[in-house]
């Protein structure tokens, strides 16, 4: 029987959350730098949406580059979660 010796990579997603620390501005500026293909329409939205349910989803991959992306987020003061 064969075996497959690649382990099957895992699908990680970025959430933003609400806080009241940061400005819409400071989280569109954030997110329109530091996530691939997010334009400021997107990023506003995104920062909308997390502003009025809590959190938004804000883009998902896999490691490490998911990992370099939250790690840049969190660096701009965003509260985001990876999992």
């Amino acid at each position: 029987m064969f075996t497959n010796s690649k382990k099957r990579r895992k699908k990680v997603t970025i959430y933003l959350y609400d806080d009241e620390l940061n400005s819409f501005e400071t989280v569109s500026s954030a997110l329109t730098r530091h996530v691939p293909n997010c334009n400021s329409i997107r990023a506003e939205q995104l920062a909308l949406i997390a502003h009025n349910t809590g959190m938004a989803e804000v883009c998902s991959g896999f490691s490490p580059d998911i990992y370099a992306i939250y790690a840049h987020l969190i660096k701009s003061g965003l509260l985001v979660e990876a999992n």
